[in-house]
């Protein structure tokens, strides 16, 4: 897989986020050079939702949980940034853009590269390649936003988590020797994807369980192959 296209955390966890594999090599080293790198430690928070942001950031090690909060104080998981991904470029481009989602140390440390604006700038002004790598990663989550509407927006609770287990399948899965695929999510992860109870994503999970579509285990969701075969006669 080109790195371009993905970014592989320690977990052997993929997403196409926008990554610093997105510019060339001497932009990345100037930013390695001239960044702030600070050490969070699990539950911490590197993001706040509405604060507008001095820099935007490298995630250069550890797996960060983003969630958004929503007028009624509930919230919804949008998913994770994951090592190697870039987050905060389109909140320190535009003016007075502050952050949308509220970002937390999933794992036991998290690494992050902070970079300003002027440094951004900077990079862009000495490599010009550096220019289309900017482009490509706003675009990439771009994709990613819309990719949330999608999943997230009216429909049946069954169809929305088929939905949810599809997308983050396709974004943060590893893959099991038996042709299924492993998601290292909880119950309460998938309730806040779709805007549903606990309770009712447990039965609904329960059902695609009984059918033979997955397991269920500890912070885990084992998606069989009869899951996918179901989604393409569904599709089909």
């Amino acid at each position: 897989m080109n790195p371009n296209d993905a970014a592989l955390s320690p977990f052997g966890v993929r997403t196409n986020g926008p990554t610093i594999h997105d510019f060339p090599e001497e932009a990345r080293a100037f930013l390695r050079d001239n960044g702030q790198m600070r050490v969070y430690q699990r539950g911490e928070t590197v993001q706040r939702t509405r604060v507008p942001l001095t820099a935007a950031a490298w995630l250069q090690k550890g797996r960060l949980r983003t969630v958004v909060y929503q007028p009624d104080g509930s919230e919804h998981a949008r998913g994770w940034v994951m090592t190697e991904e870039l987050f905060g470029l389109f909140n320190i481009l535009l003016p007075d853009c502050p952050a949308l989602n509220h970002l937390v140390v999933d794992t036991d440390e998290a690494h992050v590269l902070h970079f300003s604006r002027d440094l951004l700038l900077d990079m862009m002004h000495r490599f010009p390649d550096a220019r289309w790598g900017v482009s490509v990663a706003l675009s990439r989550r771009i994709a990613q936003m819309s990719d949330f509407i999608d999943v997230t927006g009216p429909g049946l609770l069954e169809d929305k988590l088929r939905a949810l287990l599809v997308w983050w399948s396709s974004h943060y899965s590893v893959p099991a020797r038996d042709g299924s695929v492993e998601l290292w999510v909880t119950q309460n992860d998938l309730a806040n994807g779709v805007g549903a109870s606990r309770q009712r994503v447990q039965m609904e999970l329960k059902a695609m369980r009984d059918r033979g579509e997955l397991d269920v285990a500890y912070r885990k969701i084992v998606l069989r192959p009869r899951f996918f075969e179901q989604l393409q006669a569904t599709q089909g």
